[in-house]
């Protein structure tokens, strides 16, 4: 990556969320997945693994805030939410080992991002002629904002 893709990243950070703001919202992702394992819909995901991961057949870098997992080998989770390296917050889809899929942090129906991308529940839309983040604008400009709009619950 980049320095200029990190930079750009790291300058429309939000505000660090408090312990009551990353209760708040954690709560709200595990409420969101209910007692059933409610999995978020195929074009949400989508748009969250593309805030998270980028695409290398789109040029559309990671973003700088994905981190490699100690715990996980091969596996990532988000630097910026502040959550940690744990299961619940693995950015991808593992096999477990009793040869099931993991239920990861993109899979919530609810989840919020530090730095509003598409495809997140507090997903904002960038801002005409104001500096923003150009892998959200890439997407935005890829998908429409509409459909962004439509599949950022």
């Amino acid at each position: 990556m980049s320095e200029e893709q990190k930079q750009s990243d790291e300058a429309v950070k939000t505000e660090k969320a408090g312990f009551l703001k990353k209760a708040a919202t954690f709560a709200e992702s595990i409420a969101s997945r209910g007692l059933n394992n409610k999995k978020s819909d195929k074009p949400e995901k989508e748009l969250r693994s593309l805030s998270c991961h980028g695409d290398p057949d789109r040029k559309l870098p990671p973003c700088s805030e994905r981190m490699n997992s100690e715990k996980f080998p091969g596996s990532f989770y988000c630097g910026a939410c502040g959550c940690g390296d744990k299961e619940m917050t693995q950015l991808i889809t593992r096999k477990l080992e009793s040869g099931e899929d993991s239920y990861c942090k993109l899979d919530f129906p609810r989840v919020h991002c530090p730095l509003t991308m598409p495809g997140f529940t507090n997903y904002k839309q960038s801002e005409p002629g104001v500096s923003e983040n150009p892998r959200k604008q890439f997407i935005e400009l890829t998908f429409s904002v509409d459909y962004v709009k439509q599949n950022s619950k």
